[in-house]
């Protein structure tokens, strides 16, 4: 059985994980409210990581159910799902709108 302290502190360091990786998600989340526009960032690459991030929060659901212990995996699993959920909403909510109507180029090549 390892130590407790190495048991707290690694504890402690996944709790940590959900604020260090806001720190990555916070400048995307500013940069889409300001510029109102997700064109350049991939949709398809976001919804990977939800599936991706699905399956890490079933894991540590799991393993808190049979081992009782692991909560701050749980945490840090939900947290960033739902970070990843907040960022595919964004890029949805910005998305350009198109337009049902042919443009004048679109009329050209026809």
């Amino acid at each position: 059985m390892l130590p407790e302290v190495v048991i707290t502190s690694a504890n402690v360091c996944q709790t940590a994980v959900p604020f260090i990786a806001l720190s990555a998600y916070l400048p995307q989340w500013i940069k889409l409210a300001r510029t109102r526009s997700s064109q350049d960032i991939s949709l398809r690459s976001w919804c990977i990581w939800t599936v991706s991030s699905l399956c890490a929060l079933f894991y540590a659901i799991v393993q808190f159910l049979l081992n009782g212990r692991g909560w701050p995996l749980v945490f840090s699993t939900a947290v960033s799902l739902a970070s990843v959920l907040l960022t595919v909403c964004l890029i949805l909510r910005f998305r350009p709108k198109s337009s049902a109507k042919p443009t004048s180029k679109q009329c050209d090549l026809i």
